[in-house]
């Protein structure tokens, strides 16, 4: 059963900032991206009866990290905390937690089927060949399901081992309970993802968290509120007697009279494992310098690798900085397209930025409706890297070093996994980070292309459909070569991440 919403008139003003109380029932992952805590473990537990799980989610939930404000005391310094705990659920974990059937049908069908959801969801998604489902190492169809996922965040290598220490113990020693996967992750002091490029720059604001009411939305990242289309988002619902206790609060909508919002305060979370193939990436690179050069010439091949991302290593923007790289420009994103670079002589139309983020313009819609359209598909990542740098990172940002930028020639594989843990926010995966991957990364005809996805993220690599990226010129246009897919999806899952009162209805039991 799907529940409606209610629509505002369209001069209805948006969410004003969220209260402390409601702060206080949202967990400070959404509102956070926890950058004084680099280091991260991710724990994708199973848990094989309601008893114990509802036991260890009574036991976790005083630990969980939300989001009130760490400004105790007006113009004082913020006291951050020194570690963080989230939660987030899929499908099968509220299931077995024993949130009655009829609340999870209200839930999105996308949710209830999963980050496997199927083969016409795969293909949608791109996850097809070394990427499929099936190859999997977390959430591969028929392995033991994951039910939890436990997201640790501390400020050190030691403080997060123990912090595991301490969790892998409580998980232990709970009945029934067992680890899928663990996996951990680390910000570093630059901010380069594996590629070498600075990362998490083109991050949207919530209007309600944010000072001065600037940014999307509050209801295309939380539960509960205004979203860009000017509706109150749809949140799942419990009868009013199966909460006999009343702990969570009633529906707002007019329409859901006598209803609990299970909803409330909550949002969705879509993780996936994206393995990186850094060689591949540089010998690529290195293959089009010969071929267009005549030699492998490492500064042609960071300009070109530039124009796959759209920014430059450094994080300066090609629209703002087209001719070089910038490093006064590496955290600018208060830019638009339409008049800076409509030709994509800077930043070309395939490039990833353009396809993650394409603000002002999507064709053929004028510029203020591309924004608004942008606004209505826009995630929240909290991503942190895996792994060991292949090189130097920050040779790349320094293009006037040409032989600390010989690192990136005649790169081999050398047999280290590292990649990206890709965490998003959004109050719709279907409208958010589906409609991303499968209407602007996938698609070969994006904003008037042809035969071109997403440089990075798209379902590159086909023997029978080939894809390429088309660089504007002044006076010729020219083609990269056929691209070979350099990220790869290792793993995934669909999950839920609920608001306080929502995990205490399910640690009690209803």
């Amino acid at each position: 059963m799907k529940t409606a919403a209610a629509q505002l008139p369209a001069d209805a003003p948006a969410d004003p900032m969220l209260s402390p109380e409601a702060r206080a029932d949202i967990q400070g992952f959404i509102t956070s991206g926890y950058s004084h805590l680099p280091d991260s473990a991710f724990y994708f537990l199973h848990f094989e009866d309601g008893a114990g799980a509802r036991d260890w989610l009574s036991h976790a939930l005083p630990e969980v990290t939300f989001a009130r404000s760490w400004r105790t005391t007006p113009n004082r310094h913020k006291a951050r905390p020194p570690s963080a705990v989230n939660l987030a659920f899929t499908a099968t974990g509220l299931r077995v937690l024993g949130l009655p059937e009829n609340c999870l049908n209200t839930f999105p069908a996308e949710f209830l089927a999963g980050a496997a959801g199927g083969s016409e969801s795969a293909r949608n998604l791109g996850d097809t060949g070394t990427s499929a489902p099936a190859t999997w190492q977390i959430g591969r169809p028929g392995d033991l399901s994951v039910d939890v996922v436990l997201i640790l965040h501390a400020e050190s290598p030691a403080a997060l081992a123990k912090r595991c220490e301490q969790w892998e113990a409580r998980t232990s020693a709970c009945p029934g309970a067992s680890m899928v996967a663990r996996e951990s992750g680390s910000r570093p002091w630059h901010g380069k993802e594996p590629f070498g490029f600075r990362d998490g720059i083109s991050q949207p604001e919530i209007k309600g968290v944010k000072r001065g009411g600037a940014g999307v939305n509050t209801g295309e990242f939380i539960l509960g509120y205004i979203n860009e289309y000017g509706y109150h988002t749809v949140n799942p619902l419990l009868d009013a007697a199966a909460d006999p206790q009343g702990l969570l609060l009633d529906s707002a909508n007019p329409l859901h009279a006598g209803r609990r919002d299970f909803g409330m305060n909550g949002t969705f979370v879509v993780y996936r494992k994206l393995a990186q193939d850094v060689a591949a990436f540089w010998r690529f690179m290195e293959a089009e310098s010969v071929r267009w050069r005549g030699v492998a010439d490492p500064a042609f091949m960071v300009r070109l690798a530039a124009k796959l991302v759209g920014r430059w290593p450094s994080g300066a923007p090609l629209t703002l900085a087209p001719e070089c790289d910038n490093p006064a420009l590496q955290d600018a994103n208060d830019f638009n397209f339409a008049q800076t670079d409509a030709r994509g002589l800077g930043c070309p139309f395939g490039a990833h930025i353009r396809r993650a983020n394409p603000r002002d313009m999507i064709r053929p819609a004028e510029p203020a409706e591309s924004l608004h359209m942008s606004a209505r598909h826009r995630i929240l990542r909290r991503g942190k890297p895996y792994g060991p740098p292949m090189f130097d990172l920050t040779v790349l940002d320094r293009v006037d070093d040409l032989q600390g930028l010989r690192a990136i020639l005649g790169l081999r594989d050398d047999g280290q996994a590292r990649g990206l843990h890709f965490f998003c926010i959004n109050a719709s995966i279907k409208s958010q980070f589906e409609f991303m991957q499968q209407v602007w990364a996938n698609n070969p005809r994006f904003n008037g292309l042809s035969g071109c996805r997403d440089p990075l993220v798209g379902d590159n690599g086909r023997p029978n459909d080939p894809t390429s990226l088309l660089i504007p010129g002044e006076d010729l246009d020219q083609r990269t070569a056929p691209l070979p897919r350099f990220v790869t999806v290792r793993g995934g899952a669909y999950l839920f991440m609920p608001s306080k009162r929502a995990m205490t209805y399910l640690a009690k039991g209803g």
